[in-house]
């Protein structure tokens, strides 16, 4: 044994007897883990091909940097957004983490040295560590769960909803960090602290400050060595009873626990398309259904997504829907369609293994789990999205179940319907206006179409709302003069530009979609046009981040820059074609 004071790997628990049934509680408890994890992946495969994955080396690189270290985009705590629960998780977090190292080569070093004779190279630094251990794991650890007390039960946070499942989690925490300072200390005070032990060496014992404490605290309250002895042997498999029935409870009922493995899967797996880009359909010709209204036809990332949600409301307060009034929930959305997966994917499965045809399900996901006016109150803004610690797109999940809505059953809003006939029949949504595509350039010093102008380096997309809504208007005529004061070569599409199709598209029809959008980059690649210019926002994302996907599908080419006016105006600027003006507000 190599000689370290105050520390000998199962100290006082009777090993090797006893000592051995610890290496048969943890395979038991890792089985458990694995079954667990198991039985989820066989409902996440019940969904569709999920053909998003791309690059791994992407994937890895963002992973690591906005998923496993807590910071970015899609990191776990947010950290510019909410301090207090960024702390939280990232002490929690990484504070067990630490503690589970320190284990690990606990038992590492303990192997190595009485299997194989030799010291593992942690063992001479045991000092250090056990520092490290004891302040970046233990007390990290404990300021985490003392926070997360504070927030859920006397903060309260109006967003968070508290379950029998939270206060059974962080019980289990408490009891865990409770029982293995208890041991740390019973340990100190028995052998480290202890004149009469041949471990003595009170030096040491510092560099275990928790420990310690607790040590000093029993030796002042007359705690006997023997009953330090006879404590510390209980209270050892105590702790290891807690935690193996703590990874079986979260096995088992698949509780918060396993976000940990969950979460980070799906931050690893998340659509990494840009925000405001929907998910593809498919082939029309092929599809067997349009969206989606079964569990069956959602992608199978869609279904770990599920999972991966920790119900910490954020999406529902960044909701804008939610905010009016609306009954649209982006949380509740995903809790119901877990909770939906949980009930039918069973009937799935249980139906592939015996080899018959799956059963109807007994209630619908569309119209009972979520229900329509949930799915209509939706703007497809991806606050929530954005909002998402873990990475989860509600919008997929919605908009699939509109497709179904909008071309299988023919059912939406009458004001969507409105406004889908006025696209198919005019080429616009504004079924009421009078006004038409060329209005605009009324009053207008000459601005020249694309027919009249075909070598325009930039082709000014004026849009559905800029020509033919008053208010509208008056931007379109202020963007054209800027871009001739300017002296930009410039061109309009005049009656020839019809909606980009993302109405459609965020209602649901993604038919009408693909024949509005395939329209357009016809139009457009007839001509020698290489920059696309617009002053809306959503023919902006739909022509910059969606076109891609319809030209891919038609097996043409889309190689447009479309730009939104802000970043051409500050180009202009940059370049010195526009000179900023200041003006006196006084």
């Amino acid at each position: 044994m190599l000689e370290l004071a105050g520390r000998t790997d199962f100290w006082n628990i009777g090993y090797p007897l006893l000592g051995a049934i610890v290496y048969l509680i943890a395979p038991i408890s890792l089985a458990f883990i694995a079954y667990a994890l198991y039985r989820r992946v066989q409902f996440w495969r019940v969904g569709s091909e999920y053909d998003e994955l791309g690059s791994h080396a992407t994937r890895i690189r963002e992973f690591l940097r906005s998923g496993a270290f807590g910071f970015g985009g899609h990191g776990k705590f947010h950290p510019r957004r909410e301090r207090y629960a960024t702390v939280m998780h990232f002490a929690i977090f990484w504070g067990f983490a630490v503690l589970f190292v320190a284990t690990t080569f606990a038992a590492i070093e303990f192997n190595f040295e009485e299997y194989l004779g030799v010291p593992f190279p942690t063992a001479y630094f045991r000092l250090q560590t056990s520092f490290i251990w004891d302040v970046f794991g233990g007390v990290l650890a404990a300021i985490g769960i003392g926070m997360a007390y504070w927030r859920r039960y006397v903060i309260k946070p109006e967003r968070l909803n508290s379950f029998a499942d939270d206060s059974l989690i962080l019980g289990y925490l408490v009891l865990l960090l409770v029982t293995g300072f208890a041991l740390e200390g019973l340990r100190i005070g028995a052998t480290e602290l202890n004149p009469n032990s041949d471990l003595y060496a009170p030096s040491d014992a510092l560099w275990s400050p928790v420990g310690w404490l607790v040590g000093k605290l029993l030796i002042v309250a007359g705690i006997s060595t023997e009953a330090m002895l006879a404590l510390h042997k209980a209270l050892w498999w105590i702790h290891a009873a807690i935690f193996a029935v703590g990874l079986a409870y979260a096995a088992i009922s698949f509780s918060k626990l396993s976000h940990i493995i969950v979460s980070s899967l799906n931050i690893y797996l998340r659509p990494m398309r840009p925000r405001g880009a929907l998910k593809p359909m498919g082939d029309f010709e092929t599809l067997e259904s349009f969206g989606a209204t079964d569990i069956k036809d959602l992608t199978w990332q869609q279904l770990l997504s599920y999972d991966a949600c920790t119900n910490c409301g954020r999406c529902q307060d960044n909701c804008p829907a939610w905010a009016s009034g609306k009954p649209l929930s982006p949380r509740k959305v995903i809790q119901d369609m877990r909770g939906y997966m949980e009930q039918r994917a069973p009937e799935l499965i249980g139906a592939a293994v015996a080899g018959e045809t799956a059963p109807a399900p007994s209630t619908s996901m569309v119209n009972d789990a979520v229900g329509e006016e949930v799915l209509w109150s939706c703007t497809t803004c991806a606050a929530c999205v954005e909002a998402c610690p873990v990475g989860i797109s509600h919008i997929d999940s919605i908009v699939d179940m509109r497709r179904y809505l909008m071309l299988e059953q023919a059912s939406a809003p009458d004001t969507a319907l409105t406004a889908l006939q006025s696209m198919e029949q005019r080429g616009h949504p504004w079924s009421g206006t009078t006004l038409t595509r060329e209005s605009w350039l009324e009053g207008m010093e000459s601005v020249p179409t694309i027919d009249e102008n075909p070598n325009a380096e930039i082709l000014f997309w004026v849009g559905c709302t800029g020509a033919l809504v008053e208010r509208g208007v008056s931007v379109t005529q202020a963007m054209a003069s800027v871009l001739k004061k300017a002296d930009v070569n410039f061109a309009v599409l005049g009656t020839q530009e019809t909606c980009t199709g993302d109405p459609a598209r965020r209602m649901g029809n993604e038919y009408l979609f693909q024949i509005l959008a395939g329209q357009n980059i016809e139009t457009i690649n007839g001509y020698s046009i290489k920059t696309v210019l617009t002053t809306c926002p959503h023919c902006f994302n739909t022509m910059r981040n969606e076109y891609s996907q319809v030209a891919e599908g038609f097996e043409t080419d889309w190689d447009v820059e479309v730009l939104h006016y802000t970043e051409y105006v500050d180009r202009l600027i940059s370049e010195g074609r526009l000179s900023m003006t200041e003006i006196d507000t006084a």
